[in-house]
C-alpha cells in the first residue's frame, strides 16, 4: 500500500500538505482517502523533533523513558497529519506492507515513527521511505565499475573516526571490487564529479551539512551541483555523515540531488548521527551487502541490532533512511527472457514428440529381451486396473462419477466392501443409459 505525502502551496506562501492513500472497503472496492494537514504546525514538529534528537544523542536516556517519549512524538505526529480519523492500517486485521512516497519539502519529518498495529513503521521490515522526484533520464556514457571511497572529516573530532572507517573498509572493499579513494586534501567539485561519474557504488565517510558536502573552505557541493549532471552509473550510494537525507523548502538535500541525477539508490541520514556510531554501521553495512548484494536486507540486520540497543542506537536506526527508484525493465532484457522462455518451451515438445515417436529395429537380440523383461520384473511390479474404478473414471456425467467413488470410500450401514462393489458391478453390466444408471444407482445405494 502507497502512502503519497504531497506538498501544496497555500496562498499566504506556507507549504500545507495532503496525505493520499487507497483504502480496500467491502462493498465499495478501492476507495482513495485523503487527508490534508497544516504545513505550519508540522514545520514546528519537525523542528521540535530535531531538538529531540539533539537530547537524546546528548544525554543518557533510559530506554523505557525514551520509548514513552518516541510514543508521544508518534501520536502526535498522527494527529497532525491524520486528525481525528484512525488509520486503517491501525486496525489489528490490516495485512501488506507500506510504502510511503514524500514530497522533498516533507522529507526531514520522521514518518517511520508513526504507528502501525504491530508497533512502529520503523520495526517493520517491509516499509520502504521514496521521494516524489524526476530524475534525470540522460544515460551516463561512461564505463561504471568498482566503487569510490571518499574520506572528508573536516571537522577535528571526527579525523580518528573517519580515517579508522576508511582504514578498515579499505581492505573489504578491494577484497571484491575495484577501488578508487579520495581523501580530503584532493577533494574538489571537478575531482569529486569525474570519479563518481565512472563507478557503480559510493560510500561517503565524514562530514555533511545541510547545505552540502564541504569542499575547500566555506565552499559546498550541494544538491544543485549534483542534479545538474548525469549518475545513472550508480547503484547505490552510502552517505554515512549528519543530514546527508535532510530537505527542505529552501533547498533539497544530498539524497535528492543524487536522485535526481538518476541514482539507483541512496542511503543516508535525516539528522545527526554519533560518530563511532556511523562508523560501525558503515563497515557492517558493506560487509553485509558484498555478501548477498542485497542493500534492503543488509539495512535491516543492522537496523535490528540498533532496535535492540539503547535510546541512541534506536533514534539512530529512525534517523538512517533508505531511497530506491524503481525502473521499468529495458526492451532488450525484455527481449531476453521472452526469447529464453520460447527456446524452454521449444526443445519441451521436441523432445516430448521425441519420446513418443514408435521406436524402430532392424534387429533384436532374444537374449538380451529376456534380460530386460527379467529386470523390468525385478524392479517393478505392476498393479492391474481395478474394473470398477475404471468404470467409474469413465463417467461422462460427472456428479454420477463423484457420488459413486464417494460411495466406494464411505461407511454404509447395510453394505460391506464387496457388496458395495457388487451393486455398482451389477448396475454397470446393463445395457442401459447413463441416466437410467444414475437414476437406479440413487435408487439402491440410498446414497
Amino acid at each position: 500500500m502507497k502512502l503519497r505525502i504531497i506538498a501544496k502551496y497555500s496562498i499566504d506562501g506556507k507549504t500545507d500538505g495532503e496525505c493520499i492513500w487507497e483504502e480496500k472497503q467491502e462493498n465499495f472496492g478501492s476507495v482513495e482517502k485523503t487527508t490534508k494537514f497544516s504545513g505550519k504546525i508540522l514545520s514546528e514538529f519537525q523542528k521540535d523533533w530535531s531538538l529531540f534528537v539533539e537530547r537524546v544523542l546528548s544525554q543518557n536516556l533510559s530506554k523505557e523513558e525514551f520509548l514513552a517519549k518516541l510514543g508521544k512524538k508518534s501520536d502526535s505526529l498522527e494527529q497532525i497529519v491524520f486528525g481525528k480519523s484512525l488509520p486503517f492500517w491501525r486496525n489489528p486485521g490490516f495485512r501488506g506492507s507500506i510504502q510511503i512516497l514524500i514530497d522533498p519539502e516533507f522529507s526531514p519529518i520522521p514518518w517511520e515513527i508513526l504507528r502501525t498495529h504491530k508497533g512502529f513503521l520503523f520495526q517493520d521490515k517491509d516499509y520502504r521511505r521514496g521521494i516524489r522526484i524526476e530524475t534525470n533520464q540522460k544515460e551516463n556514457g561512461q564505463k561504471a565499475e568498482g566503487i569510490l571511497l571518499v574520506c572528508n572529516p573536516v571537522n577535528q573530532n571526527l579525523i580518528t573516526t573517519v580515517n579508522e572507517e576508511c582504514k578498515i573498509l579499505y581492505p573489504i572493499l578491494e577484497k571484491k571490487l575495484k577501488l578508487r579513494i579520495l581523501k580530503e586534501n584532493h577533494l574538489t567539485r571537478i575531482r569529486f564529479i569525474e570519479e563518481t561519474s565512472s563507478v557503480k557504488y559510493l560510500h561517503y565517510a565524514g562530514h555533511t551539512e545541510k547545505k552540502g558536502i564541504p569542499v575547500g573552505e566555506k565552499e559546498f557541493l550541494n544538491s544543485k551541483d549534483l542534479s545538474a549532471h548525469s549518475f545513472s552509473n550508480l547503484n547505490l550510494i552510502f552517505f554515512n555523515s549528519c543530514y546527508s537525507s535532510f530537505d527542505s523548502y529552501e533547498q533539497s538535500g544530498l539524497t535528492t540531488g543524487f536522485l535526481k541525477a538518476g541514482a539507483k539508490e541512496v542511503i543516508g541520514f535525516l539528522f545527526p548521527v554519533e560518530t563511532n556510531m556511523a562508523k560501525d554501521i558503515g563497515i557492517k553495512f558493506w560487509k553485509y551487502f558484498l555478501k548477498t548484494k542485497n542493500s534492503h536486507k543488509s539495512l535491516e540486520k543492522i537496523r535490528k541490532t540498533l532496535y535492540k540497543g539503547s535510546a541512541k542506537e534506536i533514534i539512530t536506526a529512525i534517523s538512517l533512511v533508505h531511497f530506491s527508484t524503481q525502473k521499468p525493465t529495458s526492451q532488450s532484457k525484455r527481449f531476453l527472457g521472452i526469447t529464453f522462455v520460447l527456446l524452454i518451451l521449444f526443445f519441451f515438445i521436441v523432445f516430448s514428440r521425441e519420446k513418443k515417436d514408435p521406436i524402430k529395429v532392424k534387429s533384436f537380440d532374444v537374449s538380451e529381451q529376456k534380460n530386460v523383461l527379467e529386470k523390468k520384473q525385478k524392479n517393478s511390479t505392476v498393479t492391474p486396473k481395478d474394473p470398477v474404478l475404471d468404470r467409474i473414471s469413465r463417467l461422462k456425467n460427472s456428479e454420477f462419477r463423484k457420488m459413486a467413488a464417494s460411495f466406494l470410500t464411505t461407511k454404509h450401514e447395510l453394505l460391506d466392501e464387496s457388496q458395495k462393489r457388487e451393486l455398482l458391478d451389477s448396475i454397470f453390466s446393463k445395457d442401459i443409459s447413463e441416466e437410467k444408471m444414475y437414476y437406479e444407482f440413487k435408487t439402491r445405494s440410498g446414497f
